[in-house]
């Protein structure tokens, strides 16, 4: 995730959704495994957590961190 779209989660709270309980945002940074899962929880855009998966917090690198799944190297 770049630092150049900062802002972004707060114009899509700001929007006048007609079903806010419907809205869901995938991001996903170019250093990420997957996709980030992120709905509107009373206004806010809140990231759900997914099974098998970690968010690690890179302050001044990126806005929400790298997201990385949890089982990527395991094997059966």
């Amino acid at each position: 995730m770049r630092l150049n779209w900062h802002g972004l989660l707060a114009h899509l709270e700001s929007l006048p959704w007609p079903d806010p309980y419907s809205v869901q945002v995938l991001i996903q940074d170019e250093e990420d495994d997957c996709f980030g899962l992120w709905m509107l929880y009373e206004g806010r855009l809140v990231e759900v957590s997914l099974p098998h998966t970690d968010r690690h917090l890179v302050p001044g690198h990126t806005i929400t961190g790298v997201f990385t799944r949890t089982d990527r190297h395991r094997h059966s």
